[in-house]
């Protein structure tokens, strides 16, 4: 029995840790690279706009925000950070223009997919950005 207690113990402290390593992982795969994709948010004309997020490790990033042929429409710096150590939740604080969050990031194979809410009581956005 108390062969079998330490293997649970074990098993048990071995999860705990390879979590802790997933999330050190995630911000990893996050920096240094472009992120580009469509999360939900549209011109003032009603046009489609596709974004490019690039997420530095000081905790700093910026988005441009791009119509459907490459033309430029905006763009923004923002500061980002996880909503707490336990989840994988990013918040994208703009300054003067607000604070969106992502939800439920992952990355899988350069792909980052998520919920994207423009503000905190939006309706979300599911995305998927391809690394550039």
């Amino acid at each position: 029995m108390k062969k079998y207690a330490g293997l649970l113990l074990m098993l048990t402290l071995l999860v705990g840790f390879t979590s802790c390593e997933d999330d050190e992982d995630l911000e990893e795969r996050m920096f240094g690279r472009v992120w580009v994709g469509d999360v939900g948010m549209s011109a003032g004309n009603g046009r489609i706009l596709y974004s490019e997020f690039t997420f530095d490790p000081d905790g700093f990033g910026e988005e441009y925000q791009f119509f459907r042929n490459g033309e430029l429409y905006d763009h923004f710096r923002f500061q980002w950070y996880w909503e707490d150590r336990y989840s994988n939740n990013l918040v994208l604080d703009y300054g003067r223009n607000g604070t969106s969050y992502m939800d439920n990031v992952d990355i899988y194979r350069g792909v980052m997919t998520g919920i994207f809410y423009l503000t905190g009581d939006s309706e979300g956005f599911p995305f998927t950005l391809e690394m550039q």
